[in-house]
Formats: structure tokens, C-alpha cells, sequence
């Protein structure tokens, strides 16, 4: 048997509820369908959280490296928000992973870039039913003001409003909105093959399966 620890830095707090869980069905979906003769272990949580005290850079880099043995991939998380960021994206995705290499040589494969389109809630309105499920509702997502597919999720420019939105249709009261419990329930209620149809979400498992190969876990 192989242990699999993983290691996060998140640009948003409120983004690792969802993220949390989402990233080892991710990870244990690859396995699963990947060419490998091990059992390997994915832990629920991740063994390294960074920039808890500081999203510098440098310190960010210097802190993954000090808990090196701690993890076999990492993740970066950034997204473009709705504060005109997205011009600059792939610098700020990379930067944390190249300061990484840099620090301690961690090669490239073993840090993966995370970058919903415009937030993190493009990723959670890419299964309609998920969210309805979550709060108790049957129907049309669409009904609500949800969007019609992964796509047209991943092309929303304030998906943050849109779910929002969605939730003052349903009249989910705000008790119920807590993200720790909301968003978590998303994640787990979401189908893979959904989420999949989204190119941002396909290029991040795409990039998981990049890096167990290179880290000798599958073929």
C-alpha cells in the first residue's frame, strides 16, 4: 500500500470547504481509472495547509518546502474573481509553484495549479441538481436560475451572484447557507462525469493524472 499525502495553498479561505473535499474524489477518481498494480490511500484531508500566516510568495514557497516530506503533490489555488484579475491568473497560479522549484527543487510536476474560471463557485454550479439536492429541493436547476451546463457555468462572470441568486429562489434560509456545511454537501453530492464536462475541471484532473504518474504512483 502507498500513502498519498496531499498539500493545499487556497487564494480564498471560504474556497476550501468545497475544495476540501472535491480535490481527493478527484485525485481518487484518477486512481481509480489509471493503470497501477498498488492500493493507495488518499487521506480526506490535506497533510499541509500554506499562507495560514502569510500568501507572500517567498514565504508561501519557503513554508512547502519546510514540510516537504509532508506531501507528494500540492495544490495552488487561485482564481480571477471579479476584481480584474484574470489577465494576470497564470502568472499568480505559477508563481507560488516556480518560488517552490526555486526553494527546495520541488519539481514541477508535483505542484498542480487550481484555477476555477472567474471563482471557485463555477466549479460548484457546474452540477444544477447538486446544489438543489443540497438544500433539499427537486426540479429544474434552471428553474432557479442555475446554470444549464458545465460550461455555461465556467462562462458566468459573477458566479459567486448567480448562486447567490439561485439560493434567494429557493428560499433557503441564511442559517442554511453556511458555507462550511453548504458547500461540502455540494461537493459530495456532485457527479464526476458532470463536473468533467468543464474544460477548467478536466485540465485540473488531467493535471492530477500528470503528476501520480511522475510521482511513480500509476503507469
Amino acid at each position: 500500500m502507498k500513502y498519498l499525502g496531499w498539500g493545499v495553498f487556497y487564494e480564498g479561505r471560504s474556497d476550501a470547504p468545497y475544495l476540501d473535499v472535491i480535490i481527493p474524489r478527484i485525485i481518487r477518481d484518477v486512481i481509480a481509472t489509471g493503470d497501477g498494480d498498488s492500493i493507495i490511500e488518499v487521506p480526506d484531508q490535506p497533510s499541509v495547509r500554506l499562507g495560514l500566516t502569510s500568501r507572500e510568495v517567498t514565504n508561501v514557497a519557503k513554508e512547502a518546502c519546510e514540510f516537504f516530506e509532508a506531501f507528494e503533490i500540492v495544490f495552488v489555488h487561485s482564481d480571477t474573481g471579479g476584481r480584474g484579475l484574470q489577465a494576470t491568473l497564470a502568472c499568480r497560479s505559477t508563481a507560488y509553484c516556480e518560488a517552490m522549484h526555486a526553494e527546495c527543487d520541488l519539481e514541477a510536476f508535483r505542484c498542480i495549479c487550481l484555477t476555477p474560471r472567474h471563482e471557485t463557485e463555477a466549479w460548484i454550479l457546474a452540477d444544477g441538481s447538486a446544489v438543489l439536492g443540497s438544500v433539499g429541493i427537486e426540479g429544474d436547476p434552471q428553474a432557479y436560475g442555475l446554470p444549464a451546463s458545465p460550461q455555461e457555468a465556467e462562462r458566468l462572470v459573477d458566479p459567486k451572484r448567480v448562486l447567490n441568486d439561485a439560493l434567494d429562489a429557493m428560499n433557503v434560509r441564511p442559517r442554511s447557507r453556511n458555507l462550511d456545511l453548504l458547500f461540502p454537501t455540494i461537493a459530495n453530492r456532485q457527479r464526476l462525469s458532470e463536473l468533467y464536462r468543464a474544460q477548467s475541471i478536466r485540465n485540473f484532473r488531467d493535471g492530477v493524472r500528470a503528476a501520480l504518474i511522475g510521482a511513480d504512483f500509476l503507469d
